[in-house]
């Protein structure tokens, strides 16, 4: 009897249930896959900065992701958390010990960006581990 592979680490993917997110999870999933990772999404409800504002809809869309997960196929281990709080600082507080963090590009207008900041900026500048963002359009 062969045991199946231990995974290695686990990749972490920030979803808001946009297609940025669900392009995040997939690409997630196939490193995943490569790597013999687990994937960890965390689903971040903030009302005021987030664009997840309630935990039920922060539970629709783990419940959506955990769907999406299940057509994907392979061996990756999935697990799908709702957290409160500001997504840069849960998303943060989360990468610490993974392999790598993903998230998706939303492709935010100059003006909103410099008003707000980019959450993906963000990470790419302070996260304790490897940051893909995928852009518009990545497969």
């Amino acid at each position: 009897m062969s045991e199946s592979p231990q995974k290695t680490g686990t990749i972490l993917v920030g979803s808001d249930g946009s297609a940025g997110a669900r392009r995040a999870l997939h690409w997630a999933m196939t490193e995943a896959d490569l790597r013999r990772a687990a994937v960890r999404v965390v689903v971040t409800v903030d009302p005021e900065r987030s664009s997840v504002t309630s935990v039920a809809e922060g539970e629709r869309i783990a419940a959506e992701t955990t769907e999406a997960a299940t057509l994907h196929g392979g061996d990756t281990e999935v697990t799908v958390g709702v957290h409160e709080g500001l997504p840069v600082d849960v998303l943060l507080s989360e990468a610490a010990g993974a392999q790598m963090l993903v998230i998706g590009s939303h492709g935010t207008s100059s003006i909103r960006h410099n008003a707000l900041g980019s959450v993906s900026d963000v990470l790419a500048r302070t996260a304790p581990c490897p940051v893909v963002i995928l852009p518009m359009g990545a497969a």
